[in-house]
Protein backbone atom coordinates (compact mmCIF):
# COMPACT_ATOMS: atom_id res chain seq x y z
CA UNK A 1 0.00 0.00 0.00
CA UNK A 2 1.19 3.32 -0.85
CA UNK A 3 1.98 5.57 2.31
CA UNK A 4 1.18 9.14 2.17
CA UNK A 5 3.40 11.61 2.92
CA UNK A 6 3.19 12.77 6.14
CA UNK A 7 2.05 16.32 6.94
CA UNK A 8 4.74 18.41 8.77
CA UNK A 9 7.10 21.45 8.45
CA UNK A 10 11.14 20.49 8.84
CA UNK A 11 13.31 22.92 10.26
CA UNK A 12 16.60 22.82 8.81
CA UNK A 13 19.19 25.08 10.10
CA UNK A 14 22.54 26.58 8.03
CA UNK A 15 25.23 27.26 9.73
CA UNK A 16 26.80 28.88 6.80
CA UNK A 17 23.85 31.24 6.32
CA UNK A 18 22.22 31.53 9.96
CA UNK A 19 18.59 31.26 8.11
CA UNK A 20 16.17 28.87 9.32
CA UNK A 21 14.14 27.48 6.84
CA UNK A 22 10.81 25.14 6.18
CA UNK A 23 10.63 21.86 4.36
CA UNK A 24 7.02 19.85 4.13
CA UNK A 25 4.56 18.71 2.42
CA UNK A 26 1.39 16.64 1.36
CA UNK A 27 2.47 15.74 -1.73
CA UNK A 28 5.31 15.81 -3.26
CA UNK A 29 8.85 16.58 -1.86
CA UNK A 30 9.58 20.01 -1.48
CA UNK A 31 13.23 21.49 -1.34
CA UNK A 32 15.56 22.77 1.06
CA UNK A 33 15.77 26.40 0.12
CA UNK A 34 19.28 27.14 1.14
CA UNK A 35 21.57 29.53 -0.31
CA UNK A 36 24.71 28.34 -2.60
CA UNK A 37 27.84 27.85 -0.32
CA UNK A 38 30.58 27.69 -3.19
CA UNK A 39 30.09 31.01 -5.25
CA UNK A 40 30.82 29.06 -8.85
CA UNK A 41 27.71 27.23 -7.96
CA UNK A 42 26.05 30.85 -8.88
CA UNK A 43 27.58 31.17 -11.95
CA UNK A 44 25.47 33.26 -14.65
CA UNK A 45 26.14 30.63 -17.54
CA UNK A 46 24.63 27.67 -15.06
CA UNK A 47 21.29 27.42 -14.45
CA UNK A 48 19.77 28.00 -11.41
CA UNK A 49 20.66 24.85 -9.20
CA UNK A 50 17.35 23.00 -8.55
CA UNK A 51 16.77 22.67 -4.71
CA UNK A 52 15.07 19.27 -4.92
CA UNK A 53 18.02 17.54 -6.54
CA UNK A 54 20.53 19.83 -4.41
CA UNK A 55 21.05 18.58 -0.74
CA UNK A 56 21.50 21.64 1.79
CA UNK A 57 25.08 22.78 1.50
CA UNK A 58 25.54 22.27 5.09
CA UNK A 59 26.09 18.36 4.05
CA UNK A 60 29.35 20.10 2.74
CA UNK A 61 32.26 21.01 4.50
CA UNK A 62 32.46 24.51 5.07
CA UNK A 63 34.28 27.33 3.60
CA UNK A 64 38.01 27.05 5.33
CA UNK A 65 39.87 30.90 5.21
CA UNK A 66 43.18 30.24 5.88
CA UNK A 67 45.75 33.64 6.53
CA UNK A 68 48.08 34.52 3.80
CA UNK A 69 51.93 34.12 4.55
CA UNK A 70 54.13 37.12 3.91
CA UNK A 71 57.45 36.20 3.00
CA UNK A 72 60.41 36.92 5.20
CA UNK A 73 58.13 37.15 7.90
CA UNK A 74 60.25 38.02 11.24
CA UNK A 75 60.17 35.52 14.27
CA UNK A 76 56.69 37.16 16.36
CA UNK A 77 54.86 37.56 13.00
CA UNK A 78 55.60 33.90 11.96
CA UNK A 79 53.98 33.07 15.11
CA UNK A 80 51.01 35.12 14.69
CA UNK A 81 50.54 33.26 11.08
CA UNK A 82 50.56 29.77 12.63
CA UNK A 83 48.01 30.36 15.36
CA UNK A 84 45.59 32.37 12.72
CA UNK A 85 45.78 29.97 10.67
CA UNK A 86 45.50 27.16 13.94
CA UNK A 87 42.52 28.88 14.71
CA UNK A 88 41.10 28.80 10.72
CA UNK A 89 41.58 25.15 11.04
CA UNK A 90 39.63 24.44 14.52
CA UNK A 91 36.77 27.22 13.44
CA UNK A 92 36.52 25.17 10.32
CA UNK A 93 36.22 22.27 12.42
CA UNK A 94 33.47 23.48 14.57
CA UNK A 95 31.42 24.89 11.73
CA UNK A 96 31.39 21.37 10.33
CA UNK A 97 30.24 19.58 13.66
CA UNK A 98 27.41 22.34 14.09
CA UNK A 99 26.39 21.50 10.78
CA UNK A 100 26.18 17.90 11.40
CA UNK A 101 24.34 18.53 14.43
CA UNK A 102 21.73 20.07 12.48
CA UNK A 103 21.56 17.65 10.19
CA UNK A 104 21.21 15.04 11.96
CA UNK A 105 18.09 16.79 13.82
CA UNK A 106 16.74 16.82 10.03
CA UNK A 107 17.91 13.18 9.51
CA UNK A 108 15.53 12.00 12.38
CA UNK A 109 12.49 14.05 11.06
CA UNK A 110 12.95 12.71 7.34
CA UNK A 111 13.55 9.29 9.05
CA UNK A 112 9.52 8.97 9.50
CA UNK A 113 8.59 9.46 6.34
CA UNK A 114 10.01 6.16 5.22
CA UNK A 115 7.93 3.17 6.34
CA UNK A 116 9.85 -0.01 8.25
CA UNK A 117 11.34 -2.05 6.19
CA UNK A 118 11.96 0.32 3.65
CA UNK A 119 15.62 1.56 2.89
CA UNK A 120 16.09 5.50 2.19
CA UNK A 121 16.46 4.27 -1.70
CA UNK A 122 13.00 2.64 -1.89
CA UNK A 123 11.01 5.84 -0.35
CA UNK A 124 12.96 8.03 -2.91
CA UNK A 125 12.10 5.81 -5.34
CA UNK A 126 8.32 5.89 -4.69
CA UNK A 127 8.54 9.53 -4.07
CA UNK A 128 8.51 9.79 -0.40
CA UNK A 129 11.97 11.47 -0.62
CA UNK A 130 13.16 14.10 -2.59
CA UNK A 131 16.90 13.94 -3.78
CA UNK A 132 18.05 16.11 -1.71
CA UNK A 133 16.32 15.27 1.35
CA UNK A 134 17.53 11.50 0.24
CA UNK A 135 21.08 12.78 -0.04
CA UNK A 136 20.59 14.42 3.04
CA UNK A 137 20.09 10.92 4.88
CA UNK A 138 22.69 8.80 3.17
CA UNK A 139 25.80 12.12 4.01
CA UNK A 140 24.59 12.52 8.08
CA UNK A 141 24.25 8.71 8.35
CA UNK A 142 28.08 8.24 6.57
CA UNK A 143 29.29 11.42 8.95
CA UNK A 144 27.37 10.88 12.23
CA UNK A 145 29.17 6.79 12.28
CA UNK A 146 32.77 8.52 12.38
CA UNK A 147 31.63 11.16 15.46
CA UNK A 148 33.00 9.34 18.19
CA UNK A 149 36.97 8.78 16.88
CA UNK A 150 36.52 12.01 15.12
CA UNK A 151 36.07 13.90 18.50
CA UNK A 152 38.51 11.75 20.65
CA UNK A 153 41.10 12.99 17.40
CA UNK A 154 39.85 16.89 17.43
CA UNK A 155 39.85 17.09 21.60
CA UNK A 156 43.47 15.35 21.91
CA UNK A 157 44.90 17.51 18.55
CA UNK A 158 42.79 20.86 18.76
CA UNK A 159 44.47 23.14 15.97
CA UNK A 160 46.81 20.31 15.06
CA UNK A 161 43.88 18.10 13.64
CA UNK A 162 45.07 18.13 10.33
CA UNK A 163 48.24 17.93 10.15
CA UNK A 164 47.71 14.58 12.53
CA UNK A 165 44.75 13.71 10.16
CA UNK A 166 46.92 14.11 7.36
CA UNK A 167 50.15 12.59 8.43
CA UNK A 168 48.52 9.30 9.97
CA UNK A 169 46.28 8.97 7.17
CA UNK A 170 43.36 9.18 9.20
CA UNK A 171 40.88 10.63 6.25
CA UNK A 172 38.59 8.00 6.82
CA UNK A 173 38.09 8.89 10.50
CA UNK A 174 36.95 12.18 9.59
CA UNK A 175 33.35 12.89 8.91
CA UNK A 176 33.11 13.96 5.16
CA UNK A 177 31.58 17.43 6.36
CA UNK A 178 35.07 17.97 8.07
CA UNK A 179 37.62 17.23 5.40
CA UNK A 180 39.68 20.05 4.43
CA UNK A 181 40.20 21.14 0.63
CA UNK A 182 43.36 18.88 0.54
CA UNK A 183 41.87 15.65 1.83
CA UNK A 184 39.45 16.01 -0.65
CA UNK A 185 41.47 16.65 -3.72
CA UNK A 186 43.77 14.09 -2.58
CA UNK A 187 40.91 11.51 -1.86
CA UNK A 188 39.86 12.23 -5.32
CA UNK A 189 43.09 11.56 -7.22
CA UNK A 190 44.13 8.36 -5.43
CA UNK A 191 40.33 7.09 -6.31
CA UNK A 192 40.98 8.23 -9.97
CA UNK A 193 44.73 6.73 -10.24
CA UNK A 194 43.41 3.03 -8.48
CA UNK A 195 40.33 3.23 -11.58
CA UNK A 196 43.14 3.74 -13.87
CA UNK A 197 45.28 0.84 -12.55
CA UNK A 198 42.27 -1.54 -12.63
CA UNK A 199 41.40 -0.39 -16.21
CA UNK A 200 44.95 -1.08 -17.13
CA UNK A 201 44.50 -4.86 -16.03
CA UNK A 202 42.08 -5.51 -18.71
CA UNK A 203 38.23 -5.60 -16.96
CA UNK A 204 36.96 -4.17 -19.98
CA UNK A 205 36.75 -7.07 -22.57
CA UNK A 206 35.92 -9.14 -19.64
CA UNK A 207 32.73 -7.27 -18.82
CA UNK A 208 30.68 -8.54 -22.15
CA UNK A 209 28.06 -10.59 -21.70
CA UNK A 210 27.43 -9.57 -18.01
CA UNK A 211 24.18 -7.03 -19.18
CA UNK A 212 22.07 -9.07 -17.88
CA UNK A 213 23.53 -10.02 -14.56
CA UNK A 214 21.18 -9.47 -11.31
CA UNK A 215 23.03 -11.87 -8.95
CA UNK A 216 26.05 -9.94 -8.40
CA UNK A 217 27.29 -13.12 -6.62
CA UNK A 218 27.15 -14.40 -10.19
CA UNK A 219 30.10 -11.71 -11.15
CA UNK A 220 33.41 -12.68 -12.93
CA UNK A 221 35.52 -11.97 -10.51
CA UNK A 222 37.47 -9.76 -12.01
CA UNK A 223 34.72 -7.79 -13.06
CA UNK A 224 33.74 -7.87 -9.18
CA UNK A 225 37.28 -6.66 -8.24
CA UNK A 226 37.12 -3.71 -11.00
CA UNK A 227 33.74 -1.98 -9.92
CA UNK A 228 34.30 -2.32 -6.25
CA UNK A 229 37.97 -0.69 -6.72
CA UNK A 230 36.29 1.89 -9.27
CA UNK A 231 33.74 2.39 -6.49
CA UNK A 232 35.68 2.49 -4.02
CA UNK A 233 33.87 0.26 -2.05
CA UNK A 234 36.40 -1.63 -0.18
CA UNK A 235 39.88 0.08 1.00
CA UNK A 236 43.15 0.06 -0.83
CA UNK A 237 44.93 -1.51 2.17
CA UNK A 238 43.51 -4.76 1.03
CA UNK A 239 45.02 -4.63 -2.21
CA UNK A 240 48.41 -3.91 -0.25
CA UNK A 241 48.71 -7.03 1.71
CA UNK A 242 47.32 -9.16 -1.11
CA UNK A 243 43.85 -9.87 0.10
CA UNK A 244 40.43 -9.23 -0.78
CA UNK A 245 37.79 -9.04 0.89
CA UNK A 246 35.46 -10.74 -2.30
CA UNK A 247 32.61 -12.28 -0.13
CA UNK A 248 31.91 -8.23 0.99
CA UNK A 249 31.93 -7.15 -2.53
CA UNK A 250 28.90 -8.64 -3.60
CA UNK A 251 26.29 -6.96 -1.08
CA UNK A 252 28.40 -3.46 -1.43
CA UNK A 253 28.06 -3.79 -5.36
CA UNK A 254 24.48 -4.59 -5.19
CA UNK A 255 23.14 -2.16 -2.91
CA UNK A 256 25.90 0.63 -4.85
CA UNK A 257 24.33 -0.08 -8.34
CA UNK A 258 20.58 0.78 -6.75
CA UNK A 259 21.94 3.80 -5.44
CA UNK A 260 23.39 4.80 -9.05
CA UNK A 261 19.98 3.56 -10.79
CA UNK A 262 17.65 5.43 -8.89
CA UNK A 263 20.03 8.69 -8.36
CA UNK A 264 19.99 8.47 -12.56
CA UNK A 265 15.99 8.07 -12.71
CA UNK A 266 15.99 11.10 -10.29
CA UNK A 267 18.10 13.21 -12.01
CA UNK A 268 16.34 13.00 -15.56
CA UNK A 269 13.05 13.22 -14.09
CA UNK A 270 13.65 16.39 -12.42
CA UNK A 271 15.23 17.77 -15.17
CA UNK A 272 18.99 16.68 -15.83
CA UNK A 273 22.07 16.92 -15.02
CA UNK A 274 22.40 21.17 -15.83
CA UNK A 275 19.98 21.52 -12.72
CA UNK A 276 23.06 20.14 -10.44
CA UNK A 277 25.21 22.51 -8.56
CA UNK A 278 29.11 22.35 -9.65
CA UNK A 279 29.61 20.65 -6.32
CA UNK A 280 26.94 18.34 -6.44
CA UNK A 281 27.78 17.33 -10.01
CA UNK A 282 31.09 15.93 -8.91
CA UNK A 283 29.38 14.35 -5.90
CA UNK A 284 27.39 12.36 -8.58
CA UNK A 285 29.83 11.35 -11.12
CA UNK A 286 32.23 10.36 -8.77
CA UNK A 287 29.60 7.74 -7.14
CA UNK A 288 29.78 6.39 -11.13
CA UNK A 289 33.48 5.70 -10.85
CA UNK A 290 33.95 8.94 -13.63
CA UNK A 291 36.62 11.08 -13.70
CA UNK A 292 36.31 14.70 -12.08
CA UNK A 293 39.94 16.19 -11.23
CA UNK A 294 41.10 19.06 -13.33
CA UNK A 295 37.97 19.03 -15.33
CA UNK A 296 35.48 22.29 -15.80
CA UNK A 297 32.41 22.05 -15.02
CA UNK A 298 30.87 22.05 -18.89
CA UNK A 299 32.88 18.35 -19.33
CA UNK A 300 31.58 16.42 -15.96
CA UNK A 301 28.61 17.56 -16.64
CA UNK A 302 28.70 16.09 -20.26
CA UNK A 303 30.36 12.89 -19.25
CA UNK A 304 27.60 12.30 -16.51
CA UNK A 305 24.23 13.01 -18.76
CA UNK A 306 26.01 11.07 -21.42
CA UNK A 307 26.08 8.31 -18.29
CA UNK A 308 22.44 8.78 -17.96
CA UNK A 309 21.37 8.67 -21.77
CA UNK A 310 23.90 5.10 -21.98
CA UNK A 311 22.24 3.29 -19.07
CA UNK A 312 19.45 3.57 -21.53
CA UNK A 313 20.99 0.93 -23.77
CA UNK A 314 23.43 -1.06 -21.10
CA UNK A 315 23.38 -1.89 -17.60
CA UNK A 316 25.48 -0.04 -14.89
CA UNK A 317 27.72 -2.76 -14.66
CA UNK A 318 29.05 -2.71 -18.29
CA UNK A 319 29.52 0.95 -18.27
CA UNK A 320 31.75 1.07 -15.33
CA UNK A 321 33.79 -1.40 -17.27
CA UNK A 322 34.16 0.99 -19.74
CA UNK A 323 35.56 4.54 -20.08
CA UNK A 324 33.36 6.69 -21.49
CA UNK A 325 34.44 6.44 -25.04
CA UNK A 326 33.58 3.20 -25.08
CA UNK A 327 29.81 3.75 -24.12
CA UNK A 328 27.01 3.04 -26.32
CA UNK A 329 26.03 6.22 -28.60
CA UNK A 330 22.69 7.68 -28.33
Amino acid sequence: MHLARQNFALCVFSPYSKQILLTGSNHKPSPFHLPALYSYSTRASVLQASSTLNPPTSTLPPPLSLPTKEPNLPATQKLKFYYQTGKAYLTFYKTGVKALWQNYKAFRQLRLRIPGGQSAEQALRAELLSRAEYHLIRRTKRDVSRVPIFGLILAICGEFTPIVVLFLGLTGAVPRICHIPRQIDGAREKAEARRRESFREGTISSAEGTEKVEDMQRLPRPIMLHVARSLGLYSPLWDRIGVTPTILLPTRIQKAVERIEVDDSVIEKEGGVQHLSEEELKLAAEERGLDVVGRPRDEVGSVLGRWIDARKQASTIDLLCRRPSAWPQT
